[in-house]
């Protein structure tokens, strides 16, 4: 009888160590074939691991003076290449460019000379258009790119001339310019490919923010 007992006492141990992974791997698997029995809900355009944030436009936002914003577009998420292309494609976002296009000189009195760029992206971001894009950058455009190569008293021998291959020195703002800063009131601007205590500034700044030595080419 002890000896039956001591079995017994076994079989119970051994149950109770492997029992509660045994129960773990039986709802892996029930879970398993539930999922095998559902519908995937992955569209086909996007089932691909080779996924990246795609540029989707570069707009020329400009007034009759050929004075406005370059304004970069790009996907709000990493997409597939087919989800890339088909984006592209869709009618309304071509109709959104062109109405940004006419209608932002309007909104600003029809000059785009001397509109700041702060306040420019807060109307171009509440400028919806579609959800699968965002705005990336916003560049200055235009004859007004030549006011970012002023002469600047405080930096001896900077650049005068604008390099329009480049754009180096040119005013721009970035994605978290855009989307932290700008709209809780805070305002920073950014100059293209200059040096670190030159490329950001509190105010705009229409002067040189790059010397000829520091020019790309």
């Amino acid at each position: 009888m002890s000896n039956f007992l001591r079995k017994a006492d076994e079989f119970v141990f051994i149950a109770a160590m492997i029992g509660p992974w045994a129960f773990i791997v039986a709802i892996v698997i029930i879970v398993g074939l539930i999922k095998g029995c559902l519908p995937d809900k992955v569209d086909p355009m996007d089932n691909d691991i080779n996924k990246a944030h795609e540029i989707i436009e570069h707009v020329m936002v400009m007034d009759s003076t050929y004075n406005g914003f370059r304004v970069v577009y790009v996907t709000e998420n990493a997409v597939t290449e087919k989800r890339y292309r088909e984006i592209r494609s869709r009618q309304h976002i071509r109709e959104g460019f062109e109405r940004l296009k006419r209608e932002a000189p309007v909104h600003f009195g029809g000059s785009l000379r001397d509109v700041d760029i702060c306040e420019f992206a807060l109307y171009a971001r509440n400028f919806h258009i579609d959800d699968d894009i965002r705005i990336h950058n916003i560049f200055i455009a235009g004859h007004r790119m030549d006011d970012y190569v002023q002469p600047n008293p405080n930096l001896p021998g900077c650049v005068t001339s604008m390099n329009y291959g480049t754009e180096q020195g040119n005013q721009y703002l970035n994605d978290q310019d855009i989307n932290v800063y700008i709209p809780n009131g805070g305002r920073r601007y950014r100059y293209w490919k200059c040096r670190h205590l030159l490329q950001v500034s509190d105010t705009d700044e229409r002067f040189s923010h790059f010397t000829k030595e520091e020019r790309l080419y």
